[in-house]
This record gives structure tokens, sequence and C-alpha cells, in this order.
């Protein structure tokens, strides 16, 4: 049986010149972050991408439509999806640096950096990688033996990575850096199985 391939695409580089932490903010692309996701979108190109799936948020619709772009500018069509969002642990966090939640915030701020799975703020990595993984599963099943591309975050992909690979959710910091801005993992769906082919 011939896999399913599945991108996981984070957004590109956003304009953040007071380096706050922005959550579900309307945060636009760099010139960088444009770049970035073009050149997803021409290693993308070859792929026989059929859909690409996009979370609400500003940056990864801009860095979904520069993707489209890069493929092909009649298809594949864009398709927005709640479960993508970005990570709703601590919102309340959003507008601040990272500095300033560290003081405000200490106990929080740690364990999120020590054992992110047990941040009892906000949304779990457990929840994340639930509804990620329900936006996929929903797709799959839609798009049958189609190949298919998801724009979204760090920490939402990487809980659904982390959960396809029965890892510990706080390895989360030690998977990071494999999801820089504009980086893309891969999934393949055999069957109902699916497999981590990024770590």
């Amino acid at each position: 049986m011939k896999p399913i391939k599945i991108y996981l695409v984070r957004h590109g580089e956003v304009v953040n010149h007071k380096n706050i932490i922005y959550g579900y903010l309307p945060m636009r692309l760099s010139e960088k972050g444009k770049a970035q996701a073009k050149k997803a979108g021409m290693f993308l190109r070859k792929k026989n991408i059929s859909v690409i799936f996009s979370s609400p948020q500003k940056r990864t619709q801009e860095t979904a439509k520069i993707i489209k772009k890069a493929i092909s500018k009649k298809s594949p069509k864009i398709i927005i999806d709640r479960n993508l969002r970005e990570s709703g642990f601590g919102q309340f966090m959003k507008g601040m640096t990272a500095e300033q939640v560290a003081k405000k915030y200490p106990k929080i701020w740690q364990t999120y950096w020590r054992k992110p799975a047990t941040v009892k703020a906000g949304e779990s990595l457990v929840q994340q990688a639930k509804r990620f993984l329900f936006a996929i599963n929903k797709a799959v099943k839609k798009y049958p033996g189609q190949n298919l591309v998801f724009v979204s975050h760090r920490d939402p992909i990487l809980a659904a990575l982390l959960k396809i690979s029965k890892r510990s959710f706080n390895d989360l910091h030690q998977v990071k850096h494999l999801c820089d801005k504009g980086s893309i993992l891969e999934v393949n769906v055999i069957g109902r199985r699916f497999v981590n082919k990024s770590f």
C-alpha cells in the first residue's frame, strides 16, 4: 500500500519588533517569513498536493497562500480549520515579552520549560495533539489517497508528532529545533496508522 504523505508546515517568521509572545494576535509575516513560506512551497511543488489546510491565524493563512502560489495559481485549494489554531496555553501572556512572563508567572513559565506535560494553565499538550490529529483524520477521510499540507504552529505540530511517536509530551523542547519557522515535517498515513517520518 502506497502511503499518503502529510506535510506539517510551521508558519514563517512574523514582524515582531518588540519580541512579544503573540499567541492569537494578528501578526503578519516579515519579508524573511514570506521567503520561508515560498521556500516551503517550492519544496512542496513536486509533492502532488491536493489540499492545504491552515490554522485561522493571520500568519498561517498568509503562509498557506504563499505556498499555494508557489505550487500552482489554480490549485490546491486552501481550507481553514480551527483545530490547527495556535496553542491555547498562556493566552493571558500574549503581548508580553518572555522576561515579563517569567517575572509575573514564574511557576507556570518554569513548568512549561522543564515539564511542559504538567502545565495546568490553559490548553494542555494532550488537548492540542487531540484536536490536531482530529483535523488530520477528518481530512484523510475526506480526501482519501491524496497528499495534504497542514499549516500550523510549533507546539500543536510537535504535540501531534509526539503523540504519534508515543513519546512523552515532556520531550517537547528536545524536538523544538526541528520545527523552526517555515519548516516542514512529514507524516505518512498507512491504512489507519500514522508514521512520524521526522523524528
